[in-house]
């Protein structure tokens, strides 16, 4: 005869079951959320009919199916929408997962530009271990309670056209909506991209036609790696009229843009803005003991002549209000407020001077991405405003901007002369800002805010974006020179 169990033990069977349970239905509602990732089929992955979430039924085995609508064929950086269409008659609850890979070698498989998900909320990026992107369905949706079909619409940013054929793997989930593995059925396709391969003009850039974004110094005015530089040309996008730039999904700023990529010594380089005749990149900070670089512009896989710039750790350029390199700074009252003549500086005031090419910092920033906390220039910049010199309280990268530095200095209590083009330097090893050019502040007796503050810290900068400074195409500094 069978013992009986006690109490307590059969408390704790009960218990286990109840917990069995309740891990299932976790499971279950995990997957209602969203799919985990890596079943779309696709380069010997599996599905969800094969691994144990939804096996009742074959793969592709039911009344229903998938469909992916997309681009026949893509542009080097360009956006363009997709739609994964899942259609059931017994369906009650939806489901998908899709992933962009490059189709041939080397070596095939990999990830295929960026997946954006909808505005709508019915997807998502799902978490993945293996360098590759996955989008796939949110509980809202799952559309519960919807019959026939239903979409999913996202953005797909192709590569650049160099990649070859893309391939997108999708498995759509039609679903009993009964919160159970059993009675759902699996559906799988894939659809193919191919690289356009535009027939225009290839990208010209001219002898000279890589200068400082701030001072617009003409070649062989040396250029510092971190810097940011302006790339002036013919056909540098695709056709499109201007962009702008996005961080990707690892926090960096774009590599392509308009269909535009760059590159330093083979080194790719992050993107501000793009316009057909006017590119704003960002050095490789990996330009590093070399005293020169090749610079390439490709775009849709035609590539301009290379073109030999000077490299020099430092290379000073403070930017301007009329983004030509002379005239007003680009100079800030500690309260984040533009230094004009209706607004001036008064003496004994911290201001701000926006500049780039000023060197290595510590800690170190990659190219790409933003400032995060202080990151200090490892060599101090000397300032002289009106010829006197201005103490230095900071000199660093600009906090949440891309090689953007600022100096904190204080304007000389005394001595300094009171007029609208109060003309400002800055040196740093050796370099004095802005060569043959020169740049002003306005300073008065009595200026646009109180003197002091600031300190030794860099204060936020309003605004979390470069547009105001980097997006300028009107001007033209080549124009005196070619």
């Amino acid at each position: 005869m069978a013992k009986k169990l006690s109490r307590k033990k059969k408390v704790m069977v009960w218990l286990g079951a109840l917990w069995g349970a309740f891990a299932i239905s976790l499971l279950l509602f995990a997957f209602s959320v969203a799919p985990p990732a890596g079943r779309t089929g696709g380069f010997g992955e599996p599905t969800c009919a094969t691994s144990g979430c939804h096996n009742s039924f074959p793969l592709d085995s039911g009344p229903g199916g998938v469909t992916i609508t997309g681009p026949e064929f893509y542009t080097s950086g360009d956006t363009f929408p997709i739609s994964v269409t899942v259609s059931d008659p017994d369906a009650r609850r939806w489901g998908f997962e899709l992933s962009a890979r490059i189709l041939n070698s080397p070596p095939p498989g990999q990830q295929a530009g960026n997946l954006i998900p909808g505005t709508d909320g019915f997807s998502t990026l799902l978490s993945s271990s293996n360098n590759i992107q996955y989008i796939g369905h949110t509980a809202f949706g799952t559309r519960s309670g919807t019959t026939g079909s239903i979409s999913f619409d996202f953005i797909w940013q192709a590569p650049d056209v160099s990649a070859g054929p893309v391939i997108f793997h999708a498995v759509g989930d039609g679903s009993n909506g009964s919160f159970s593995p059993t009675g759902d059925r699996i559906y799988s396709t894939s659809a193919t991209s191919q690289p356009q391969q535009i027939s225009g003009q290839p990208p010209a850039v001219p002898d000279g036609g890589v200068v400082d974004g701030a001072s617009f110094a003409l070649h062989p005015n040396p250029l510092a790696p971190g810097a940011i530089v302006s790339i002036f040309g013919t056909d540098l996008t695709d056709g499109s009229d201007g962009s702008f730039t996005f961080f990707d999904s690892n926090g960096r700023l774009a590599t392509t843009l308009a269909g535009a990529q760059v590159t330093f010594n083979g080194i790719a380089a992050s993107l501000f803005a793009a316009f057909p005749g006017q590119l704003n990149v960002q050095i490789p900070t990996e330009l590093t003991d070399v005293s020169t670089a090749t610079v390439e512009v490709t775009v849709n896989g035609q590539t301009s002549t290379p073109r030999t710039i000077f490299i020099d750790p430092v290379s000073p350029g403070i930017f301007t209000v009329s983004s030509s390199g002379s005239g007003a700074g680009a100079i800030l009252h500690a309260d984040g407020s533009l230094i004009t003549s209706q607004k001036p500086a008064a003496p004994g005031e911290v201001i701000i001077i926006f500049c780039t090419g000023l060197g290595e910092v510590k800690p170190e920033v990659g190219t790409g991405f933003p400032a995060t906390g202080l990151h200090t220039t490892v060599e101090t910049p000397t300032v002289t405003i009106d010829g006197l010199d201005a103490v230095v309280q900071f000199s660093g990268l600009a906090p949440t901007f891309v090689g953007l530095y600022q100096v904190n200095a204080v304007v000389p209590p005394e001595g300094v002369g009171m007029a609208n083009d109060i003309p400002i330097v800055l040196t740093i090893g050796g370099r004095q800002s802005n060569p043959n050019k020169t740049v002003t502040i306005a300073v008065a007796e009595t200026g646009g805010t109180s003197s002091g503050g600031g300190g030794g810290t860099a204060p936020p900068v309003d605004g979390g974006t470069e547009d105001d400074l980097l997006d300028d195409d009107d001007d033209d500094p080549l124009d005196d020179g070619y």
